[in-house]
């Protein structure tokens, strides 16, 4: 199992159906929203502040446009910093709403919950294998355990495990890197800049059904016997710090760099960071270079459209960069040199 169907769990026994409506954050990942899709639920997008927390007022705003009974809000912890759904807890009571706490991106699982976190939703979603070595892992978590009652998992088919470690085999083999690699980026920069930029197809399409990221099959499926064993016996404290270390990097290395700022740039004392948010100035070139040079980035480009501009802005200028724990000391020098040398690059200079 993985976050978004214990998210579709949470989204049904919350009410969301066909005759009813689902309020979401603006900034998301289309596997968000796919399980309210999947119920038919009708889908309403919230604005966010530029540190990704719910603004109260602008939610009102969106409620009065709704028409249909709104039965759910999703809030969700970005990339690990745990954010303060006291407020937005109370918003929810007061209108018989039901709250849908995302810890998708930060440490929850059932031997540790992040702080400030998972205690605010009538349930918690969260996707463990994201800070784990293994190949799936969902959890649905709820303080009124009786919420929960006649909910059935199945069990996955022996293929499906067999596939699982032979993909978490694979996944533990990562690309040994040397010092000449390092002394490539600049001649490899110089390379891509004298070249054109073929821009990404920019379109907006509608749709009302899931995205292909999305199996209803999978609803009522447990995650991996190997999942779960892994998270139940990885080392909890040496993963948060090394998690920790490597986030504090990418802050240092880029502190200086121009046409980028961290989002986060201190991290919480107790966090356990999942990705590092980096804004940067200028999406086109940078992360169409960055791409090509093969730096492990991601960003939400693909994702509903709304009037939020912070969603808007984040859409192409803010980039999810590694930080977890296997990452070695090798690594995290190409890629934070990567980055910094193309961030600072400008298109024909020859260094």
């Amino acid at each position: 199992m993985h976050g978004r169907y214990a998210l579709a769990e949470a989204y049904r026994l919350a009410g969301v159906d066909r005759n009813s409506a689902f309020l979401a954050p603006a900034y998301h990942c289309v596997t968000m929203l796919d399980p309210a899709l999947a119920l038919e639920g009708e889908v309403h997008l919230y604005p966010l502040r530029a540190d990704l927390a719910p603004d109260p007022v602008a939610l009102d705003k969106v409620l009065g446009t709704v028409r249909k009974p709104v039965k759910a809000l999703l809030a969700t912890h970005y990339f690990g910093i745990a954010q303060d759904f006291t407020t937005l807890r109370q918003w929810c009571a007061e209108r018989d709403i039901v709250l849908i706490e995302d810890c998708s991106h930060v440490l929850f699982t059932e031997q540790f919950q992040a702080s400030g976190t998972g205690s605010h939703g009538r349930f918690v979603v969260s996707s463990p294998y994201k800070f784990f070595a293994c190949d799936d892992g969902g959890l649905l978590h709820s303080a009124d355990a009786r919420l929960l009652d006649g909910l059935a998992t199945e069990s996955a088919p022996l293929s499906d495990e067999l596939r699982g470690l032979k993909r978490v085999l694979e996944g533990s083999r990562s690309p040994t890197l040397t010092t000449s690699d390092i002394a490539s980026i600049d001649r490899q920069l110089v390379s891509l800049s004298a070249k054109p930029v073929v821009p990404g197809k920019d379109a907006i399409t509608e749709r009302s059904v899931p995205s292909s990221c999305y199996s209803a099959a999978l609803t009522a499926r447990a995650s991996l016997r190997s999942s779960r064993f892994v998270v139940a016996h990885s080392p909890l404290n040496d993963n948060i710090l090394r998690r920790r270390a490597n986030y504090d990097r990418w802050v240092e290395s880029l502190a200086s760099v121009p046409n980028c700022h961290a989002l986060f740039p201190v991290l919480p004392r107790d966090c356990a960071p999942y990705m590092f948010p980096l804004h940067i100035d200028h999406p086109d070139p940078h992360f169409y270079w960055l791409k090509h040079l093969g730096v492990p980035i991601w960003r939400w480009d693909e994702m509903a459209d709304s009037g939020c501009p912070i969603a808007r802005e984040y859409r192409l200028h803010l980039l999810h960069l590694p930080c977890h724990q296997a990452l070695t000391e090798d690594q995290m020098t190409w890629m934070t040199t990567a980055v910094a040398r193309t961030l600072q690059h400008v298109a024909g200079a020859v260094p």
